[in-house]
């Protein structure tokens, strides 16, 4: 399970993983629109996801904190992707462009979920392995640990 602010480098970490690892990836994002870019409802998301952590194997990456509890009662390994807030805003300005709402969205991230996301690495179960990602270096040398222990 992997959570952190918008540009922090989740869906890069989650897509890696899976390739070294074969576990498919899904993110939070992909259940929150449709095909046709129309908003789904809470219930709908919540769903979808959590029908996604009830497979036996897979990577989720993304937000939805209404259903972090589910996600990490099942997760063997919690990452919490947590580079400086300047470097994230300016990833999602480079990917997304200078859309306000959403270079916005990425500077208040921490204010608003970063406890949410403290509280669930804390709350992390015996045997759960979990990581706090802050830099591109440090994406890349866990996983190289991670490929070579699984």
């Amino acid at each position: 399970m992997i959570v952190g602010g918008p540009g922090a480098g989740k869906s890069w970490l989650a897509l890696r993983l899976s390739r070294r690892l074969g576990i498919p990836v899904y993110c939070v994002d992909d259940a929150v629109h449709d095909e046709t870019g129309t908003l789904r409802s809470n219930p709908d998301i919540d769903g979808t996801v959590r029908s996604w952590a009830l497979k036996p194997q897979w990577i989720i990456e993304g937000g939805n904190s209404r259903t972090y509890a589910d996600r990490a009662r099942r997760a063997t390994v919690l990452v919490l992707m947590k580079p400086p807030r300047w470097r994230r805003v300016y990833r999602v300005a480079v990917r997304d462009g200078l859309r306000f709402s959403l270079l916005y969205w990425s500077w208040k991230y921490d204010a608003v979920f970063g406890g949410k996301d403290e509280a669930l690495l804390a709350s992390a179960g015996e045997g759960v392995t979990t990581c706090i990602i802050r830099t591109d270096k440090d994406a890349a040398e866990w996983v190289s640990r991670m490929s070579r222990t699984a």
